[in-house]
Formats: C-alpha cells, structure tokens, sequence
C-alpha cells in the first residue's frame, strides 16, 4: 500500500538542507499523490518552501529545545515530539542524528526509514534501516541520501532544483533598484562556518576587482549579520568599491536566494551558498580546501569546483576540515589566477545543460 502523508526529516545544516531537495522530489517523483512534509529547523524555511513537490513544513525549534534538560526544556520538548505522533505513514530520516532518529520514533509511523550506520545510535528507531554499500555514488552527501530511499525500495531522481520563494524575489526586486544592482552582476560569499574553508579576505578583493575589469557592472558581498566585519574586509578598495555592495545582514535567506538566482555568476567557498547556488543552476565556483569534492561538490556540478595540489595531498593523507591548528593554509594554496582561469575554461558552466534538461 502506498503511503498517504510522508515526512522527510532533515532539519540542519542550511547547505545540508540546500542540497536534499533531490530526496524530496524523488519522494513525489515515487509517490504523486502523498502529502510530503519537510521537518525544518526554523529560520530555513525559505530554502525549500516554493518547491512544488513539498506539501507542508513542520518547523523544528531547535533555539527553543537547545535547553532540553530543564523542566521547561523537557516539557517543550515532550510537546514537540508529541505533536508528530500518528500523523504520517512513511518517515524518511535523511540526518541520521540521535535528535532526528527521536522525532522518527515519535511520529510512530508505520515505516520509519533511516541508516544502518546512523550516528549517535539513532538506527535504533527504525524499523527499515538501509546499509549503504562503498560505491562512487554514495560517497557524496546528496548519493547517500538517494542510496537511502533506493535501499527501501524507493526510487530515485537526480533532480536537486531549489526555487526562490516569488515573495522573496519581489523583495529582492525592490532592494536592487534602491541600491542601484543591474546589468551583468557577480555574487561571491566570502565566508564559512570553519575558518579552514575560508579563502583569504585579500584574495575575495582582488577577485572582485578582476571581475570587474572583466566586464561584470556590480559584485555583490553576502553573508550573515554575524559576519559583517569579515565580509568588510573581504571589499576591494577604491573604485572597486564603488562597484561593489555588501549585502551582510541586510537580506533574508530567501532574498538571497533571489540574488544569486538573478546573478551571471557565483563564487563560493564550501558553504550553503554554493549548495544554493547549485540548486537555482546558476554559473558557479566552488572553493575547496580541507573538504572533499568527492564528498561535498555541488550536486552534478563536480566540474565547478577549483582546489590545489596541497589540499589533494591533504584529503589523501586523511587530512579533516575540523583541524582547528589548520587555519587558513590550503585555501591559500587557490590563487586569483587560478579562479579566473577555471572561468576562462567555463568550469562555471559545467553540469548547467544536465540540469536545464530537467525542465
């Protein structure tokens, strides 16, 4: 018997998030009339709330339940699991956490779909635990998931498109008239959540100003407010700057979805903003230092990537992005000239006819 209301468990991290929109539509892909609810972290609704195969979110208030131990902790906590119960007949736990595999359980589904090898002992709550075999596919995030859904006898599509939310856009629309944001533009997200996948604020300047001199009319700086003074020190100076708008803090995550829908190129270090980029299929450069490709590439875009000799000697030496004494020192291996190199080969390019065939 076919299930009739599904949920889809992948509340974290944003890029993660980015990149399982081809679990979702193989989900409607396999299952056309199934009610397909997403259990989201709150705050990444924008993400995904435009795909059209998604029926509903279910907001995960991670904030809220951070203090899980206390009594109003506890009491939030028990209120939460409670209210998926006996709501869905088919669960597909995608993250693979103790805190996903404990939502699975809750919802008391049917069948409740997760890895063998899930972390934090969370295989414990399902009852369709799928082994995931050492093939080539699989290596990467979005193979494993899709190998997850295959295991259960599901079956797959590599369709990992993301759609800006049309609200988002028009607001989007709104402030680049007011900041003057037209013609040929170039979006570069300079920042990440681990100093060792940052690319050096001199090398984003000095990118910029290429760009720039390469026929690009503006280039726009994004990130979060927290990151405002990092993003301000990767700014060009002088006319560049001019040139060139900072973005920190001043748009939500859907407005920035519209940005780099609307931008003729994106550069990015291994952030959510390159999964994003991957999903709108805009032209996009990935930065790799201490993350492997093999693993963590934009999805079919394997091609638009630029590394160095030293981070490949990294990775096969078993090397981790964790590595906190690591600092900066392969993303420094990247040169500028290497970048504009990969776009003089179009790597940037790379994939986009794959994935404009799924429209």
């Amino acid at each position: 018997m076919e299930p009739e209301r599904i949920l889809l468990i992948r509340p974290s991290a944003l890029g993660d998030v980015a990149r399982s929109a081809a679990v979702l539509a193989s989900l409607r892909h396999a299952f056309p009339k199934a009610h397909i609810a997403w259990l989201l972290q709150e705050g990444f609704e924008d993400v995904i709330r435009a795909h059209p195969a998604l029926s509903e979110i279910v907001p995960f208030p991670r904030k809220r339940l951070a203090r899980w131990w206390t009594p109003k902790g506890l009491r939030d906590s028990f209120a939460f699991l409670s209210s998926l119960r006996d709501r869905f007949d088919l669960v597909i736990d995608a993250q693979g956490l103790l805190r996903s595999g404990l939502c699975s359980w809750s919802t008391r589904a049917r069948r409740r779909i997760g890895f063998r090898d899930a972390r934090e002992c969370s295989w414990i709550f399902h009852n369709t635990r799928v082994r995931i075999g050492a093939t080539e596919r699989a290596r990467h995030a979005v193979g494993r998931m899709l190998a997850l859904l295959e295991g259960a006898g599901i079956p797959t599509v590599d369709d990992g498109r993301l759609y800006a939310p049309p609200d988002a856009g028009e607001r989007w629309n709104d402030f680049a008239r007011r900041e003057g944001v037209s013609g040929k533009v170039a979006l570069l997200a300079s920042t990440s959540r681990w100093a060792s996948k940052d690319w050096p604020r001199a090398s984003w300047s000095a990118l910029a100003e290429a760009l720039l001199a390469r026929g690009y009319e503006r280039v726009l700086f994004t990130g979060m407010a927290s990151e405002r003074d990092a993003v301000e020190a990767a700014m060009p100076q002088g006319r560049a700057r001019q040139a060139s708008i900072d973005l920190a803090g001043r748009t939500d995550l859907g407005m920035t979805m519209a940005a780099i829908a609307s931008s003729a190129l994106v550069i990015s270090n291994d952030s959510a903003a390159m999964h994003i980029a991957a999903g709108l299929q805009r032209p996009l450069l990935g930065l790799f230092g201490p993350t492997d490709p093999k693993e963590a590439a934009p999805f079919q875009r394997s091609e638009s990537i630029v590394t160095s000799d030293a981070a490949r000697a990294f990775l096969a030496k078993g090397g981790h992005y964790r590595d906190r004494g690591l600092g900066d020192e392969l993303m420094r291996a990247i040169s500028v000239e290497s970048v504009l190199a990969a776009i003089d080969a179009e790597q940037h390019c790379a994939g986009l006819r794959a994935c404009e065939a799924l429209a």
